[in-house]
């Protein structure tokens, strides 16, 4: 395959994941009641969050990693099913089941190519993404698949930090922990937890795995320091912070038969966990994979504060049973990606003109 043509998939494969996540928060705005988008759609929205957005941006990232050309047909397909969330649901979980499928290839050959405790997780996590997929075809309820999906998100993001903190020494106590954590956190799932009674498997587990986290991520020493290290170690433990909130809602106020608790335990770890992991890799991983070179600016801080407000209000309104919270949650979260993009977009503005006036000194017409 041509390089041009390469690079135009990944391009046009990352324009329809970020029209799915556009999509995507529109139909949370609409589930509020907050923005006029038909039912249908709006029901939809684990879907576009999920799969279109997450899962299309994860195959395309490990298919670049691959560097083969075929690999590229992972993301393609997972960025078709984007698009047929609006039109044809069963053909979009159609083409997310191939996409899962291709992404477990993927996985199975860098696991093979690289034993490391880092590629198992990677590899376990790429296999729940299909394995949602098909409940939802089989049930015909994306609901169900949620927390499949969000496992296959926790444990994507798990095996990317065991291998950023790889600096940091780890001895086989803190292998031998993990291991077992991630086995019963995937047992609970794939046994009908956490809607069937009391999630004990699913939320112990993700107890421990937040625990794990904060113990052995290198985040808890650069915390530490200053600038984009620090920013994002930030963001790391917050997250870690709202993997314990979902355990904890899991536990407390089973899902099966609280509404309150599912709708805490989705958003404490799509909004707090899994948002606040890409506030945090964002600035380090942009640019490698879009050429934007990113300057730290400590107002990155701001969006980072209003996302943990927006989470808070989410978990604050179940809890007191106010729409008003929800609702005030739903457009802060809208205002912290808007000004967290606003903000990377500056930066990255500002980096460049202070390189081409260095430039200019140096090489004066």
């Amino acid at each position: 395959m041509p390089r041009s043509m390469a690079q135009a998939i990944r391009l046009l494969t990352a324009v329809l994941a970020l029209a799915s996540l556009v999509t995507g928060l529109g139909a949370g705005l609409a589930r509020l009641g907050l923005f006029d988008l038909a039912l249908s759609v709006s029901d939809r929205h684990s879907v576009f969050m999920l799969c279109g957005f997450f899962g299309t941006l994860i195959a395309l990232e490990r298919a670049v990693a691959q560097g083969s050309a075929a690999a590229l047909a992972v993301p393609a397909v997972s960025g078709i099913g984007a698009v047929l969330i609006w039109f044809e649901p069963q053909s979009a979980a159609l083409a997310f089941l191939a996409a899962g499928a291709g992404l477990g290839i993927l996985s199975a050959q860098a696991a093979l190519a690289l034993r490391t405790l880092f590629s198992v997780v990677l590899l376990v996590a790429a296999v729940l993404w299909p394995i949602g997929t098909g409940m939802w075809l089989l049930t015909g309820d994306p609901a169900l698949a949620a927390y499949i999906w969000l496992g296959f998100l926790i444990l994507t993001i798990t095996a990317e930090r065991i291998e950023l903190s790889r600096l940091r020494q780890r001895g086989p106590l803190q292998a031998g922990l993990l291991v077992p954590l991630v086995a019963v956190f995937c047992l609970g799932l794939l046994t009908g937890e956490p809607f069937a009674g009391v999630p004990w498997f699913t939320g112990a587990a993700l107890a421990g795995l937040a625990l794990w986290l904060t113990v052995n991520d290198v985040a808890l020493i650069t915390i530490r320091g200053e600038g984009l290290a620090r920013y994002s170690a930030a963001a790391l433990l917050c997250g870690y912070g709202w993997l314990l909130v979902a355990a904890a809602a899991l536990l407390i106020l089973p899902p099966g038969t609280s509404a309150a608790g599912h709708d805490i335990a989705l958003h404490a770890i799509g909004l707090g966990f899994v948002l606040s992991m890409v506030f945090a890799h964002a600035p380090i991983i942009l640019p490698a994979v879009a050429g934007m070179r990113i300057r730290y600016s400590a107002a990155l801080y701001l969006p980072l504060a209003l996302l943990q407000g927006a989470t808070a209000l989410r978990v604050a309104g179940n809890l007191l049973e106010q729409d008003s919270l929800r609702n005030a949650s739903g457009w802060l979260t809208m205002g912290a990606l808007g000004l967290y993009a606003a903000t990377l977009i500056l930066s990255s503005r500002h980096r460049q003109r202070k390189a081409c006036a260095a430039h200019n000194n140096r090489h004066p017409v």
